[in-house]
């Protein structure tokens, strides 16, 4: 019911049982004009979105097929990923979104490499229609598909239309069905058609089926436990077929090879019951009454078992075990119509969806059961009927989601306003942006580096062209560098000697050594020549690229500011969004009201009616107790052997606890 693996797999048998590899290219030719199919996938999305499906991540494959159709990046493969998407939707519940990609593939043109996909769509189409009730156009789409007579829906049809004797043909042992479909769905069709001829008082023919229902399982090799429960159920139909035949002896043996741990067992140890009953094996019936009676809370088949057990009492003569049994039976079922009592006064305040944070970091949660409330589930043996029942989960689902979306409504309520104070926050960082690089300072801080840069590429090539390896060298030298020191020292050594020769103070020895001075210096810098020059080319590239910034930076803030309309216009869309969620918020709370106010109603209903089930036993039980107490007062005084090894108590005693 909840898109299980198995449900989905069932769901999307069609698409599967085409050749998922051979597809058509753009121009609806076969692949290399030929028939042989793909040996891998030629789309790469396809191929990802066909891994998530074989893995059973069933939503990724749809979220991956869908964003690939809408980016267009399915090419080989587009029909047959059409059919995929198509097959998981209708596998979701998503009825629209499939019927939509179902028709289109039947719009496509007619021929022969496209006629098993056309068969396909008819048949999910089939399918679709089918869960929509709409049988006409359910069996009509299915002839059109050329399946009619090979697959379970067929049967279904059949089934479904009263046409008992086509189903039996349609699951004869030589028929098409029982060759194409797996053994699961043949043993469903057995006992679908099993129910159908029961309903319509065929026991015979109904007990036959479900006879062969359950041979189908043993025929396989360690059978699952899914296939081992339809036996089960195979077994306690073909059971109730013969009691209603008075077949007791072969009811029982029918009932009691049903396993006791299995749903059907409390249904199986009644009909044990009954059965036995009507065939006077009353000890056997108080075996699998009390048994049943112990092993299980108060279902509906124990309730019926506590007025069963004392009246096959009854039947062995043993009125005291029968007085006994009747007034246990009377307190359970008073003890069980004050629990009711309790729940329906709970059911106004009652809270029927999880609270905030109950499963919220689960990924696909709303794809699972939805949790009943506590005090319902601790009644569940009172409510199981309504509580299986697809409507009513479906109901308690949608809810759980309308309280989840209330409450993402009510985060984005509060969050609206923290995205306006950001806008504006933005805004005015924006509006200081650019009035700081708008700023005259700025431009005549960029023009003037700009100007100093040029000065410094021409003295560089100056020195370069020049060969001016000292220049170069104080050029590229830092402040602690002992060859700038060296420099300045020869310098001012040079100053004072044509300061002294004027005066005729200095001679050839003075000459000599600041000459050797200036050589000495003059061979570090031719030595340190290259390096010198490559560390000045790539500090003024680096300013080069640094001016080169600072102009994209002024064009990207030209860009920014003529953007700057965008700005506001977010600041509105979130300013008109706030109206809107209020509204979306109004409109599902209104829905979740009217929705709590159904799923209530069918609360009260079923209580209502278990209540009047329960009723109806315990004035049974009464009037049995008032019988006993009646005829033993009559009698006078009995002796019967009570169980237990104790006497009976005499009549007065019985007469005692009379209502």
């Amino acid at each position: 019911m909840f898109c299980s693996r198995l449900v989905l797999a069932a769901a999307l048998s069609g698409a599967g049982a085409s050749p998922w590899a051979q597809d058509r290219d753009d121009n609806g030719v076969g692949a290399g004009q030929q028939d042989r199919p793909y040996q891998q996938a030629q789309d790469m999305r396809y191929g990802a979105g066909l891994y998530d499906y074989f893995q059973g991540n069933y939503f990724d494959a749809l979220s991956t097929l869908q964003v690939a159709g809408h980016r267009s990046e399915l090419h080989a493969h587009r029909d047959n990923a059409a059919l995929i998407e198509g097959g998981i939707a209708l596998a979701f519940g998503l009825h629209d979104r499939a019927e939509i990609l179902f028709n289109e593939q039947l719009q496509q043109v007619d021929s022969a490499d496209n006629e098993r996909y056309r068969a396909v769509a008819w048949m999910k189409l089939a399918e679709l229609n089918y869960l929509r009730r709409e049988w006409d156009s359910s069996a009509r789409q299915l002839q059109l598909s050329g399946a009619a007579d090979t697959t379970d829906l067929g049967l279904n049809l059949a089934l479904r239309n009263g046409e008992l004797a086509r189903a039996e043909a349609l699951l004869d042992g030589r028929g098409p069905v029982v060759e194409a479909l797996p053994p699961a769905k043949r043993i469903l069709g057995h006992l679908n058609l099993a129910a159908a001829l029961a309903r319509g008082g065929r026991l015979a023919e109904a007990t036959t089926h479900y006879r062969l229902a359950a041979a189908l399982v043993d025929g396989i090799d360690e059978p699952a436990e899914q296939l081992l429960v339809l036996r089960d159920k195979a077994y306690t139909g073909a059971g109730y077929s013969l009691t209603l035949q008075e077949d007791f002896a072969a009811a029982m043996t029918e009932f009691r090879r049903v396993r006791l741990h299995t749903p059907w067992s409390d249904r199986a140890l009644l009909g044990l019951g009954w059965a036995a009953i009507k065939g006077g094996d009353y000890n056997a019936a108080n075996d699998a009454l009390h048994f049943l009676i112990q092993r299980s809370p108060l279902s509906p088949e124990v309730q019926e078992a506590l007025v069963a057990l004392p009246y096959s009492y009854e039947q062995l003569a043993r009125p005291r075990a029968a007085l006994q049994s009747y007034r246990h039976a009377q307190q359970q079922y008073q003890r069980a119509r004050d629990d009711i009592a309790r729940l329906a006064q709970q059911l106004d305040t009652l809270a029927l969806a999880p609270a905030a944070g109950a499963g919220e970091a689960q990924r696909y949660g709303w794809l699972l059961p939805a949790e009943v409330p506590g005090p319902v589930a601790d009644k569940r043996r009172y409510l199981k009927r309504l509580l299986d029942s697809d409507r009513f989960q479906l109901r308690l689902s949608e809810l759980r989601d309308l309280h989840q979306l209330q409450r993402v409504l009510e985060r984005w309520q509060a969050r609206l306003p923290l995205f306006q104070q950001l806008l504006r926050a933005r805004g005015e960082r924006r509006q200081s942006i650019l009035a700081d690089y708008r700023s005259a300072q700025f431009d005549q801080q960029v023009d003037l580096a700009r100007e100093r840069y040029r000065q410094l590429r021409a003295g560089l090539e100056k020195i370069e062209r020049e060969r001016d390896a000292l220049a170069l060298m104080q050029a590229g030298a830092t402040e602690d560098d002992p060859a700038v020191e060296l420099l300045a020292l020869q310098q001012r050594a040079a100053q004072l000697y044509r300061q002294l020769q004027a005066s005729g103070k200095v001679g050839e020895r003075e000459r000599q050594v600041l000459a050797r001075a200036h050589g000495l210096l003059l061979w570090q810098a031719a030595q340190a020549w290259h390096d010198n020059l490559w560390r000045q080319q790539r500090a003024l590239d680096s300013v080069g690229v640094a001016l080169e910034q600072a102009a994209g930076n002024r064009r990207q803030l030209q860009q920014t500011a003529e953007r700057a309309p965008q700005l506001s216009s977010l600041g509105a869309r979130v300013q008109s969004a706030l109206p809107r969620v209020r509204s979306q918020q109004r409109a599902v709370n209104r829905a979740s009201a009217v929705l709590e106010a159904d799923i209530r109603r069918d609360l009260r209903a079923e209580l209502a009616r278990v209540d009047q089930r329960l009723r109806q036993y315990s004035a049974h039980t009464r009037l049995a107790i008032a019988r006993l107490q009646d005829a033993a007062l009559q009698e006078g005084t009995t002796h019967e052997q009570a169980p237990g090894g104790r006497e009976a108590a005499p009549a007065s005693e019985l007469a005692g606890g009379a209502p």
